[in-house]
């Protein structure tokens, strides 16, 4: 299918609405985003890089929000920012270099871990205890999720909400918004590499963007309002579905 088009236009604008809302409230966006830009005719090398500006748009957008409302302690949120920023470079030059399997049955078996934990111990999301990781290890573990945000993305939002609740002892709340900070800058890094090797696709990613952006600003809002236990179960959803989609894409 030609990368052109009214229908090819509007589909894009709508996909990267709901992937925009999906990925502040609770991540998979990408899992969307993917299979559709390869749809219309991008080759899914440039379709995951492509994807990065809608990333950093709906993030951005989501960020303001939060700042606006007062919601964001920068001090603490960059200090989950510099080591995933260092993953995610790592993790690009490997999606550029190096094929993918390994990185996607990782991720499945992962998120669909996750999943298993989100259905049968709420509690460690909604109520976290227990002493948080020391600095050391909470930078080791962001710089392994950021070198898989830097390859792949899909699937990258489940991974830093379990590092952040779990680990650094945040609601689900707190870790949405500072979810959102450190995906907005190593997102910089990986897209500026990617258009570094020419593998964005501009047209398709500024309007993707543009759907990003509102459906990342409705999705902070309801992050804000809705009620944890009802994004809880939509993150569960999600989270089952795109495992299952994951291994299904690897193997197919």
């Amino acid at each position: 299918m030609e990368v052109n088009g009214i229908f090819t236009l509007i589909l894009t604008l709508l996909t990267g609405l709901a992937a925009g809302f999906l990925n502040v409230t609770a991540g998979g966006g990408s899992l969307l985003t993917l299979p559709i830009l390869n749809f219309i005719g991008l080759d899914l090398g440039v379709a995951n890089a492509t994807n990065r500006v809608s990333i950093l748009f709906q993030n951005l957008s989501a960020m303001r929000h939060y700042h606006l409302k007062g919601e964001i302690n920068w001090k603490e949120a960059l200090s989950y920012v510099l080591p995933a920023v260092v993953g995610a470079v790592l993790g690009t030059l490997s999606a550029v270099y190096l094929p993918s399997k390994i990185f996607r049955i990782i991720a499945a078996l992962s998120i669909f871990s996750m999943g298993c934990l989100l259905a049968t111990k709420p509690q460690m999301w909604d109520n976290p205890k227990g002493t948080p990781f020391s600095k050391s290890k909470r930078m080791l573990v962001l710089f392994f999720v950021g070198i898989y945000g830097g390859f792949l993305q899909a699937g990258v939002g489940f991974l830093l909400i379990w590092a952040i609740t779990g680990g650094c002892k945040k609601t689900l709340k707190e870790a949405n918004v500072i979810k959102t900070v450190v995906v907005a800058f190593y997102t910089m890094a990986s897209l500026a590499l990617f258009a570094s090797f020419g593998m964005v696709n501009w047209s398709v990613a500024f309007v993707l963007a543009l759907g990003s952006a509102m459906g990342g600003n409705a999705g902070a809002r309801f992050n804000l309002s809705a009620d944890k236990r009802f994004i809880r179960w939509i993150l569960t959803a999600v989270v089952f579905i795109s495992s299952i989609k994951i291994l299904f894409d690897t193997f197919s």
